[in-house]
């Protein structure tokens, strides 16, 4: 396990990984700087609704220095990471291990730029919040948005579940028994002026950045808007930071509406609207602590990839067997009807049950002459209806399976070696700040809060890397699309969560 405690005063050289304790002068006040611009230009001339950005702050205690770069991107890989931190500690002196990269893992911001376009973007935004750093006061506190969002994995009959997502259809409505945990807390940290305005705001909430807006334009998503409302909100030309939280299984609500446009806008409104109002409760405090830590752990991979391809393989077979048979004995539904027959045979029984093939006279009168032909007739087809119906639903379960066999395989490919993941904690002030290279799920974010001894702490998945998923360990038997697409074994959580709650004691212990 590499270990690293970090004094980042700007030009002190460190030596490899060994602990080092960060004293807080109390002469030194507190002192910030934010700055935030485009990510870059967007390829393939695509349309924009409002450019993904990368925004900066900046603190310093003298001594300590450390800074948090926000990305509006689905992802920062530890190669990307390690570009903006060289160029950081190049351009700005402050070293790397003191430097959080966070991605808010937005989904329709194009591709980013060349790594050195952005690293370089990163490194000169860093430096104008460096140059710009003022006297501040910390705040930190809490606030909460309980009606953006759910947990998007559904709770099934069979003890499995299913995600919601636009790439897959959703199971059938008489299969789903419950949904999973949302963590509806919004962390954030306040630093204003001395005369009492406000210059930045770091705030930490747990939503794919994914819904997009009407037009299919490249956007900043859901937390481009929250921000935008916040910095709206408190004025003074002050910098919003979006710290994605553990999103793995949280999605916004209404994601697979097909009734109205993506509220995305709305939800990032309500989102920051919730967020000011925890602001405005927030007192200042003269905690100018700053501190940093950094360890680099080995989190082993799943070991069950060949039985999880195998269970699948039965599946699918299974699914196929519903459409085997020839002729007249074939047990598939795709028999009798095709879409064309189907569609108006189905919208005739929904709308009459009882009279599906004419008016009700009709059945009237042929009670008088041949009776039961028309009884025939609809009792038939609703078998149709049925078996077809049936087909459809086996069809949805095979896109399922084929998909989770697709990335299970692909997971074979990468090998078995023990994954490199960085945990990195930060302080500032009263604000205790954890983090994740993936997408954990919302109960390990929870999980860490509550037995956290820091009262505000708060954990940001998407951060100095992307691994991918990281489902809770309960959750890999589940065959869902986050459990089936996880790198790590499930004893990764363990092992993070441990770890985590020891940087925290760290970050909080009094200063040697």
């Amino acid at each position: 396990m590499a270990y690293r405690r970090s004094n980042c005063r700007l030009g002190l050289a460190l030596m490899g990984c060994f602990l080092l304790a960060v004293g807080q002068s109390r002469a030194d006040p507190l002192r910030a700087g934010a700055a935030a611009t485009d990510i870059g230009p967007i390829a393939n001339d695509q349309p924009v609704h409002d450019p993904p950005q990368l925004k900066a702050l900046v603190v310093d205690n003298g001594q300590t220095r450390l800074a948090i770069v926000c990305l509006d991107a689905i992802g920062v890989s530890t190669q990307l990471t390690a570009a903006i931190r060289n160029q950081i500690k190049q351009q700005v002196g402050i070293e790397p291990q003191c430097v959080l990269v966070n991605a808010s893992h937005n989904h329709h911001g194009g591709p980013l730029p060349p790594p050195e376009t952005v690293a370089a973007r990163a490194a000169e935004t860093v430096k104008r919040a460096g140059d710009g750093l003022v006297p501040v006061r910390a705040s930190a506190g809490t606030g909460h948005e309980e009606r953006i969002t759910m947990n998007r994995r559904l709770q099934l009959a069979d003890g499995k579940a299913w995600t919601i997502r636009r790439a897959m259809p959703s199971p059938p409505d008489d299969e789903i028994r419950g949904v999973g945990t949302v963590d509806s807390e919004i962390g954030v940290l306040r630093l204003d002026r001395t005369d009492g305005r406000p210059l930045a705001v770091l705030y930490n909430f747990a939503v794919h950045a994914y819904g997009g807006v009407p037009s299919a334009a490249v956007t900043a998503d859901l937390p481009g808007f929250a921000s935008r409302v916040v910095e709206e909100g408190l004025g003074d030309g002050s910098v919003a930071l979006f710290l994605q939280g553990c999103a793995g299984d949280i999605t916004p609500v209404l994601y697979k509406d097909v009734d109205a446009p993506p509220p995305t806008e709305r939800l990032g409104a309500m989102l920051g609207l919730s967020t000011l109002s925890a602001l405005r409760k927030l007192e200042p405090t003269n905690d100018v602590t700053v501190r940093a830590v950094s360890r680099s752990i080995k989190l082993p991979r799943r070991t069950d990839l060949e039985t999880r391809i195998h269970s699948l393989e039965s599946q699918q077979e299974q699914i196929l067997q519903f459409f085997s048979g020839t002729g007249c004995g074939a047990h598939g539904a795709g028999t009798f009807l095709n879409f064309k027959t189907f569609l108006p045979l189905y919208m005739k029984h929904l709308a009459d049950p009882e009279h599906p093939s004419y008016s009700s006279y009709r059945y009237l009168q042929e009670e008088q002459t041949t009776p039961g032909d028309l009884d025939r007739l609809d009792a038939d087809n609703r078998q149709r209806i049925e078996k077809y119906l049936a087909a459809i639903e086996q069809m949805e379960k095979l896109i399922r399976v084929r998909g989770n066999l697709a990335a299970l395989e692909a997971l074979q490919k990468e090998g078995t070696e023990p994954i490199d993941a960085e945990i990195q904690g930060l302080r500032i002030g009263p604000f205790v700040l954890v983090t994740f290279p993936g997408e954990p799920f919302a109960e390990v974010g929870l999980n860490i809060k509550r037995r956290s001894p820091a009262p505000e702490t708060f954990v940001a998945g998407y951060s100095n890397g992307h691994f991918g998923y990281a489902p809770t360990a309960d959750a890999y038997s589940e065959e869902a699309y986050e459990d089936v697409n996880a790198r790590f074994g499930p004893e990764w959580q363990a092992l993070f969560e441990t770890e985590a709650l020891k940087i925290i004691e760290e970050l909080i212990a009094p200063a040697q």
